[in-house]
């Protein structure tokens, strides 16, 4: 059995799961779908972007056991990234005022770390 303390992105309701299969990826009080990933996440695409000063942007196409998608958005310069969104079913999300996306799944730091990023911020970087 594991336990685990979720979040709606929608509402910002917080609850509990206690199960030993992942939660149904549904918030209790609102209905939304924008909630913590259920299960493990599985890298379903990959896509980079590359300018001549070095700057690169790299977006991390992820979905979990219930179907239900997260992409990872990555800005980087020389090897060093910050993660700027995460988008939880078409819900874009800051992760330095959402505490529970700080912590990045292996799997993405796998994908991120393929791709040549060794460091890993998740501060929103600032507008120029």
């Amino acid at each position: 059995m594991t336990a685990l303390g979720l979040r709606c992105y929608e509402c910002g309701h917080e609850y509990g799961y206690i199960g030993s299969q992942p939660h149904s990826g549904q918030c209790p009080a609102c209905d939304s779908y924008r909630v913590s990933p259920a299960g493990k996440l599985m890298v379903t695409d990959l896509k980079q972007w590359h300018n001549a000063t070095g700057l690169s942007k790299l977006w991390v196409y992820t979905m979990d056991e219930q179907g239900r998608q997260f992409t990872f958005e990555i800005v980087a310069n020389d090897g060093r990234g910050k993660l700027v969104s995460v988008i939880v079913e078409g819900l874009a999300l800051d992760p330095a005022c959402e505490t529970s996306l700080q912590q990045f799944p292996d799997v993405v730091s796998d994908a991120v770390a393929a791709c040549g990023i060794t460091e890993l911020e998740t501060k929103k970087i600032s507008p120029a």
